[in-house]
């Protein structure tokens, strides 16, 4: 199924990402006709700038009833092809893009091994500046983060436990219904990705501080 507003948006994103240089590892779009969803997938490499981070992931889900109601509201896309699909003219979809950022850490580095310590001491030091990262974001971005969430996964070896996998998600939606013609999408769509990257540095920096104050704490 073709997705011709969706392909601007990834176009528009690709451009912008050239633009400013970003290096990425990998640059992906998906589509799946089961659910009628088609999305983006963009990772940068984030260990170059930090220890302690490994990569950003940065995920636009769509889908046709949203590239439908888009079609219907934006100017000068009478030929879109799915106007005529009767099945979607019943669509109350809202034409939003979600989209997810995913920081993902780098476990060895955000758990050192401390001489003397023993047990789970590594999930508990974990825990201690996941909950200052969590609690500084919230003190910085406030109301503007709509669910924001760690996953985590933990393994054990002779010295105990300790998180072999740590994630730090966050979700948005954007909001394109006052969107008129293509040009004002894609002016949009730069502005929405300025403020992602915006975000994710800041996220990093944020990241980076805490845990090297906490490390620091424990080693002095």
């Amino acid at each position: 199924m073709n997705y011709p507003i969706f392909l601007s948006i990834v176009n528009t994103i690709q451009s912008d990402v050239e633009s400013k240089h970003i290096q990425t590892e990998s640059f992906r779009t998906w589509q799946d006709n089961t659910i009628f969803a088609t999305g983006l997938e963009l990772n940068i490499n984030l260990e170059r700038n930090t220890r302690y981070l490994k990569n950003l992931s940065i995920n636009f889900d769509w889908d046709q009833y949203r590239e439908f109601i888009l079609a219907n509201q934006l100017n000068g896309l009478d030929s879109h092809p799915l106007l005529d699909v009767d099945e979607l003219k019943q669509a109350k979809t809202k034409p939003t893009i979600d989209v997810e950022l995913m920081w993902i850490f780098n476990p060895e580095n955000c758990q050192p091994n401390f001489k003397e310590r023993k047990g789970n001491y590594r999930t508990d030091f974990a825990s201690q500046w996941m909950d200052l990262i969590s609690k500084r974001i919230h003190a910085n971005f406030g109301p503007q983060t709509n669910v924001t969430r760690w996953h985590v996964e933990i393994e054990g070896d002779s010295e105990g436990k300790y998180l072999s996998n740590i994630q730090l998600i966050s979700y948005f939606q954007f909001d394109l219904s006052k969107t008129t013609d293509m040009q004002n999408l894609q002016v949009f769509v730069q502005k929405s990705l300025k403020s992602l990257l915006v975000r994710s540095s800041r996220v990093v920096k944020i990241s980076e501080a805490l845990i090297e104050h906490s490390i620091n704490s424990v080693t002095d």
